[in-house]
């Protein structure tokens, strides 16, 4: 019964593939779900200390899966993850060549059609519900006036933090453990543990003691 339910969830050959590839220990499983694009560069730095990998998860076994997700690790790029991390359906990653993700503890989830696109530094804490149609970016991609050195800052998300719908978290930001960011807003400065922002460019708007699931 248990093997039948791996076949029918999973995309069997990719899942073993990468599985092997990837040479994981024990406390580890990478986990590939139909209508996945899963490309690691020989040369990207992967390490799965424990927990399990899952990419183009679905919240309801009877659900099709109408989107497609992404999981691209480019050249020397490194990702590290600990503890159980899922992307559900359209969910994509990328990581660019050099850069470093890092997703530390376990239970957080990147939802339908969130986007996450690594050119230097992102570091995910635990216990993180990233909304629908979220997208964090450290880059811009493009520069003003040629300034290139200002294109490009790490982002740092703390434990159990709640990134709402449609938001857009951009570089060189950092949110606190517990912070709630409200549908649709655009981060563009720090956000303190415990807070609730919203807006665009995302402001305060209360403190709180802690968000439930």
């Amino acid at each position: 019964m248990k093997f039948k339910r791996f076949v029918k969830k999973f995309d069997v050959p990719k899942t073993l593939y990468w599985r092997a590839k990837l040479r994981l220990s024990r406390a580890a499983s990478f986990h590939i779900c139909p209508k996945s694009i899963v490309s690691i560069d020989k040369g990207a730095n992967v390490t799965i200390k424990s927990g399990e990998l899952v990419i183009n998860d679905s919240w309801f076994a009877t659900r099709k899966r109408h989107y497609v997700s992404e999981f691209r690790l480019d050249k020397d790029s490194v990702f590290e993850c600990e503890g159980d991390f899922r992307l559900f359906q359209g969910a994509s990653i990328y990581v660019a060549p050099g850069a470093r993700l890092v997703v530390h503890g376990g239970g957080t989830v990147f939802n339908t059609n969130a986007t996450l696109n690594c050119f230097h530094r992102i570091e995910i804490g635990k216990g993180c519900a990233i909304s629908d149609n979220v997208c964090i970016a450290d880059s811009d991609s493009h520069c003003i006036d040629g300034h290139k050195d200002k294109v490009m800052a790490p982002i740092i998300i703390g434990d159990h933090v709640w990134i709402g719908k449609n938001v857009t978290v951009l570089k060189g930001v950092s949110i606190g453990s517990g912070a709630v960011i409200g549908a649709g807003s655009v981060v563009t400065k720090d956000v303190p543990s415990n807070t609730v922002v919203a807006g665009n460019p995302a402001k305060p708007i209360k403190t709180i003691e802690k968000w439930n699931w």
